[in-house]
C-alpha cells in the first residue's frame, strides 16, 4: 500500500504537479514502446533523427560547418545505417567547441551538468529540459525492471556530494532522498574491509527493497561480509551501475545478498543508457531516445558479437547536442533479441573504457577484462590496478593481505609475462591503497594514449 501511493500519489504529485514535468507521461510511452517490433522501434528513431539532423543543421554552427565540410548532405541520411556517413564527435571537440555546438535558439530552457575526470577530459555541458524529462524516464523504466520504481525503499551505495552543504542544502536533499523518493544514501568513497560492518548495520535498519550501487565498492562489500560472516538483510534485486561489472564479482555479490544483479549501463550525458531486464540476456538500450553504434577502429560498424568502441547520438537533446558521440566505452552488440520479447536492441555487454584496452609493441591488443579474470585467481590481492606507462611497460599496482608470499609473486608474474610477452616488461608495486578517480569510481585498467586509437574524424561513404 505504501510503495502504491509513493509511486502513484507523491511522486506524480511532485513531477507532474509541482515541478511540472514530463516525466510520468514519458514514462507510460516508454513502457508501451518496449514491446514494439524492432521495426516500429527504427523507424521512431528514424524520425526522430530527420528532425534532430534538420534541427542541428539551422541552430547548431558547428555541425552545421563540420558537416560541409566533410560533404555531408543531410538528404542522403534515409536510414539508420547512413548514420554512419556523418563524422564522429569525441569529448574533446565537445570541450573545445561548446559554444559552437549549443543551439542558438535563445528560448530552449535547460539544465547544467558536468561529467567527472575520469577520461582525463572533464566536461561541462547542457541538456534540455524535456530531454532531460525523458532520460530520467527512461532511467525509471530500466530500474523497474529491476523493481525499482520510483517510491520503492532503495539505498544507494553511490558517488555523494564532496563539496560542503549548508544547513539548508542539506535538509533539502534528505526531503528529496529520504522522504520523497524513501532513498538511503551511502558514501561509496570511503567504505574498506575494516569498516564493513556500519555500512550492512545500516543497510539492516533500513531494510531497503532494492540496492543500488557502484560495482567496486559492493564488491568489496560482499567480500568482506562473506569473509567475516556477517548477515545483512536481503533485499529484492540490486542494481549495478556506473562502473563495469564482471562475471566473478557479480557472483560473489549475489551470493552475499541473496538477490538477483541487474547491471544498467549509462554516463552523465546520456544517463541510462541500457540495462537489463529479469531475462538477464543482455543490456536493453534506451533507443527511443537513443541511438547506440559500436564501430571497429576505423569508424566501421562492427558485426553483432564483435567487440567495438560505443558511440551515441541523443535523438533530443536540441539544447547541446550529442551526434555519434564516442562516449570513451566500449561494447559488444548482442546477435541475439532478448527472450522477454522487448522490441529494444541489446547490448551483449559493455565490456570497458576505450582506454582499458592494452596496445603491445608487436601491435596484440589485450583487453582489460583480461586482468580482472586474472587477478580473481589470487585471494590475497584486495585491489589493484594496470597502468601502462610506455607501449612496452606495465606497472602493476596491489593492495594484499599478510597472506600474500612469494610463490604467489612469482605465479603472478609468470602468468602476466607469458600473456604479454617478453618484449613488455612489467613491475609489480605493493601499495596500501589504489586512489579513486575524482567521480569516486575505480579504474582498474588504464592504457597508454595511443593517437591512432582516437576515433576518427571522418567516415568513408
Amino acid at each position: 500500500m505504501i510503495n502504491w501511493a509513493y509511486r502513484k500519489v507523491v511522486v506524480p504529485g511532485f513531477e507532474s504537479g509541482i515541478k511540472r514535468r514530463k516525466t510520468f507521461r514519458y514514462w507510460r510511452e516508454l513502457e508501451e514502446h518496449q514491446w514494439w517490433t524492432e521495426d516500429r522501434i527504427k523507424s521512431l528513431q528514424m524520425q526522430r533523427l530527420r528532425e534532430l539532423l534538420n534541427y542541428c543543421d539551422s541552430h547548431s554552427v558547428w555541425y552545421r560547418n563540420r558537416w560541409r565540410e566533410h560533404g555531408v548532405k543531410l538528404g542522403d541520411v534515409q536510414s539508420l545505417s547512413d548514420l554512419a556517413r556523418l563524422p564522429i564527435t569525441t569529448r574533446q571537440m565537445v570541450q573545445e567547441h561548446a559554444c559552437a555546438i549549443r543551439s542558438t535558439e535563445a528560448s530552449l530552457r535547460y539544465v547544467s551538468k558536468s561529467t567527472g575526470g575520469s577520461s582525463g577530459v572533464p566536461l561541462q555541458f547542457v541538456i534540455e529540459n524535456d530531454a532531460n524529462d525523458r532520460r530520467v524516464a527512461a532511467a525509471f523504466r530500466g530500474y523497474g525492471w529491476a523493481g525499482a520504481e520510483p517510491g520503492t525503499k532503495q539505498s544507494h551505495l553511490w558517488g555523494v556530494r564532496l563539496q560542503k552543504l549548508s544547513q539548508g542544502q542539506r535538509i533539502k536533499e534528505k526531503i528529496y532522498d529520504r522522504m520523497l523518493y524513501r532513498r538511503d544514501l551511502l558514501n561509496s568513497f570511503g567504505i574498506t574491509d575494516s569498516n564493513v560492518s556500519s555500512y550492512v548495520q545500516r543497510i539492516n535498519r533500513y531494510r531497503p527493497k532494492v540496492l543500488v550501487a557502484y560495482a567496486n565498492p559492493l564488491f568489496v562489500l560482499a567480500r568482506a561480509m562473506e569473509e567475516q560472516s556477517i548477515s545483512v538483510h536481503r533485499p529484492q534485486s540490486i542494481i549495478v551501475g556506473s562502473e563495469k561489472l564482471y562475471d566473478h564479482q557479480r557472483e560473489l555479490i549475489e551470493r552475499a545478498f541473496g538477490a538477483p544483479v541487474y547491471e544498467t549501463y549509462g554516463s552523465r550525458e546520456f544517463t541510462l543508457i541500457a540495462a537489463e531486464c529479469d531475462r538477464h540476456q543482455g543490456l536493453h538500450v534506451s533507443s527511443e531516445n537513443l541511438i547506440v553504434e559500436i564501430v571497429d577502429e576505423s569508424g566501421k560498424p562492427c558485426p553483432p558479437g564483435t567487440e567495438g568502441q560505443v558511440l551515441v547520438t541523443d535523438l533530443h537533446n536540441r539544447a547541446m547536442p550529442f551526434i555519434r558521440y564516442a562516449i570513451g566505452d566500449r561494447a559488444i552488440e548482442s546477435p541475439e533479441p532478448c527472450g522477454c520479447g522487448r522490441g529494444l536492441p541489446m547490448l551483449a555487454k559493455v565490456t570497458g573504457r576505450q582506454v582499458d584496452l592494452l596496445v603491445l609493441p608487436d601491435g596484440r591488443k589485450i583487453p582489460g577484462i583480461f586482468f580482472p579474470h586474472l587477478i580473481k585467481d589470487f585471494p590475497s590481492v584486495r585491489q589493484f590496478q594496470v597502468v601502462q606507462t610506455e607501449r612496452d611497460r606495465v606497472e602493476l599496482s596491489l593492495v594484499v593481505t599478510n597472506d600474500w608470499n612469494q610463490t604467489e609473486q612469482a605465479e603472478l608474474h609468470r602468468r602476466v609475462a607469458d600473456h604479454l610477452g617478453p618484449t613488455v616488461q612489467m613491475r609489480l608495486r605493493f601499495v596500501e591503497s589504489i586512489p579513486l578517480t575524482p567521480a569516486g569510481k575505480m579504474r582498474v585498467v588504464i592504457g597508454y594514449p595511443d593517437p591512432k586509437s582516437h576515433p576518427p574524424t571522418r567516415i568513408a561513404s
